[in-house]
């Protein structure tokens, strides 16, 4: 898999982060299909047939049901695959990734279960964070845990253990998980802590 060869430092680091990873998933690891779904269709939106079948080739499928569990390590190497073909649309790999937690966590909100809680949170960042834990054990089954500290009024800590998703994703889908509750200017500040845990500080105007 290591393709280090003439490739920038980024590229080498990113690889060798996959290659972690996708050691310490076990077939136990899974993710749930909407999240599958939403990479495929940001490929699909390119317009680009060869790029699709490249993604669909490394994960293993084409369809995916949505609230069915499938191996993360078919999501981790569809990640990074994607984040590749898309990174100079994006600017570089991480702002690929965290396009593509954006369109997932957009898609969960959009999703028959995720519409009723957008209307309950609508305007509420404090309940959308106090439920994060429940919607991330729903999201995957990686036996991980999160944990969401308040810091102050606009601010708080979401520490993510046993995670299997690059910072950058997660950024990207907090980010807009903040943004469809209607706050303002969200950001999302991230650090890793251990191979597989990582905190993140977000606030909002």
């Amino acid at each position: 898999m290591r393709r280090e060869t003439g490739a920038a430092p980024e590229e080498v680091g990113a690889e060798r982060e996959l290659e972690r990873r996708l050691i310490l998933a076990t077939p136990a690891d899974s993710v749930r299909g909407m999240f599958f779904r939403s990479v495929l269709e940001v490929m699909w939106a390119l317009g680009d047939e060869a790029s699709v079948e490249h993604c669909v080739e490394v994960c293993g499928r084409r369809k995916f049901a949505d609230f069915t569990c499938y191996p993360t390590s078919d999501f981790l190497l569809l990640l990074w695959t994607a984040a590749r073909l898309l990174g100079t649309a994006y600017g570089d790999f991480p702002g690929a990734l965290r396009a593509l937690g954006r369109r997932g966590a957009t898609d969960l909100f959009a999703s028959s279960t995720g519409r009723p809680l957008q209307s309950l949170m609508a305007g509420n960042p404090q309940r959308l964070l106090d439920s994060l834990p429940m919607a991330y054990a729903a999201a995957s089954a990686n036996g991980g845990s999160c944990v969401v500290v308040w810091a102050r009024s606009g601010s708080a800590l979401v520490r993510l253990e046993q995670d299997f998703l690059p910072r950058a994703y997660v950024e990207g889908a907090l980010a807009a998980a903040l943004e469809v509750v209607g706050t303002r200017e969200p950001r999302v500040w991230s650090r890793q802590l251990e191979p597989l845990s990582s905190e993140y500080v977000l606030s909002w105007g």
